[in-house]
């Protein structure tokens, strides 16, 4: 079967896992891409405090990993992502339905608001960590052996879909209704407007079934038969949690310190009126339509050489970018090709198989807690923080939110490497899925010795795009 034919099979047969992925990520966006409204409504001009408000979902997201992997593994793929999408709806369409510190004034009714607001949010973060590792494990499993980066770059796509859809919707009601009423009770509207698609989302996953992988895996395990390795803990893969994390820094801080943070820096720094949002849009539909291209040179050069090189492009580019945006937030050409077109670039590389690299760590039995753990707490830790951090910085140097982007690709660079020297050095074994291509070496030169890759798939790896 050829890649394009996976490709297609996946999204013919798991369409509403993609689609809760893509409504999960315009739910989490849409409090970033309206941060001025929520700072006015619900924080009385505090920009920090309204950053604080955004970073609460991070806090959760960790636990949401490590209840909903543990539920994965034990239970199934099926039940985590019914869950993730009935509890992200729930926190999303709530928060469309808030009473305001700004329209109650200093009655009980908004400081009750408020509260509710953080609430909602910690249940946003708990299903978002949930979702994510969950739809990550579920397509890693169910997809072509040869064509695992370019099927896992319909993940990318979809988690940049939301952010698009979710930036497109707020600019178009600014446009229709304008600041005032936006301000009123339009930023309401994108809170609730997740419902329909949320609903039919919901109803295409309960006829979702498990992978083969994990079936056989549960098969094993309830007749008692499973091995060593079915049955492994998590405490058995500590090392590979910690070389998940560092994995994804650097797109966790680019993706919330790079394109959402700067997104609010432009527009404060006398960008003109809606081009930092048209620009974002352009970025988010760049890195769509790169995704497969990475996938594809994962496929052929392995998800460990891709985020090597991730890693390494924004450490050289982070910087110097952001210098540019930062010296001329003012010129329309400058906000376009550095956010739109340079953000584009870096962010189809950091992102679109980030979350390959993370599953491609651990066996079956674990693999979905392992998910959860090692990505959601590096991007508590790194993407959560990010926009504050990088809002503090400004005080010590306009120009340190670009050394921040820039020493998270260092650490993700670093961190491949080390690990890396482990695995040759036979003290790590790094991939479970495609150890015959993980950077670019053959299974016997990957430290994996003769061990198979715990995939039904055992294909002879071919790398011909679209074939």
């Amino acid at each position: 079967m050829g890649a394009s034919t996976d490709v297609s099979s996946l999204v013919r047969n798991y369409w509403s896992v993609l689609l809760g992925n893509a409504l999960e990520w315009y739910e989490f966006a849409i409090y970033g891409c309206m941060a001025t409204y929520m700072e006015q409504n619900f924080f009385r001009g505090s920009v920090l405090a309204t950053w604080l408000g955004f970073t609460a979902t991070f806090v959760a997201r960790p636990l949401g990993g490590i209840f909903l992997g543990i539920l994965s593994d034990a239970f199934g793929r099926k039940l985590a992502v019914m869950l993730t999408i009935v509890g992200m709806l729930s926190g999303t369409v709530g928060q469309g339905l808030l009473p305001t510190p700004r329209g109650a004034g200093d009655s009980a009714w908004g400081s009750f608001g408020l509260v509710l607001l953080f609430s909602l949010r910690l249940l946003q973060g708990l299903c978002t960590g949930g979702e994510i590792s969950t739809v990550s494990t579920y397509i890693v499993e169910v997809s072509g052996h040869e064509s695992k980066g370019r099927c896992v770059a319909l993940i990318s796509i979809t988690v940049n879909l939301g952010f698009l859809l979710a930036r497109t919707v707020v600019w178009s009601l600014q446009l229709i209704l304008g600041e005032e009423r936006m301000l009123d009770w339009g930023w309401r509207l994108p809170f609730i407007l997740a419902l329909l698609p949320g609903a039919m989302a919901l109803a295409g996953r309960r006829d979702l079934k498990e992978s083969e992988e994990f079936q056989a895996q549960k098969e094993a395990r309830e007749a008692g038969a499973a091995n060593s390795k079915s049955g492994a803990s998590l405490s058995e893969h500590f090392v590979n949690v910690l070389v998940g994390i560092g994995g994804v820094i650097a797109f966790a801080v680019f993706q919330y310190g790079g394109m959402v943070w700067t997104n609010s820096f432009l527009e404060k720094h006398g960008a003109p009126a809606n081009m930092p949002m048209l620009a974002g849009m352009c970025s988010r539909v760049l890195q769509m339509v790169l995704s497969f291209f990475v996938g594809w040179f994962a496929d052929c050069y392995g998800v460990a050489l891709v985020t090597l090189a991730s890693g390494a492009m924004l450490c050289c580019a982070g910087a110097p970018f952001f210098f540019l945006l930062a010296s001329y937030p003012d010129n329309v050409a400058n906000i376009f090709l550095i956010y739109g077109v340079g953000y584009g670039i870096i962010g189809a590389m950091v992102g679109t198989v980030v979350f390959m690299y993370c599953a491609e760590l651990f066996p079956t039995s674990v693999r979905n807690l392992g998910v959860g753990i090692s990505y959601n707490i590096g991007f508590s830790i790194f993407g959560g923080f990010a926009p504050l951090v990088a809002e503090a910085s400004l005080g010590w140097s306009l120009y340190g939110p670009g050394l921040l982007l820039s020493a998270a690709g260092l650490l993700t660079l670093l961190t491949v490497v080390i690990s890396m020297m482990g695995l040759r050095a036979g003290k790590l074994k790094l991939a479970y899925l495609r150890p015959e291509l993980y950077f670019g070496m053959s299974s016997k030169s990957s430290g994996s010795g003769s061990k198979k890759p715990d995939s039904a798939r055992q294909a002879q790896f071919t790398c011909v795009a679209g074939v």
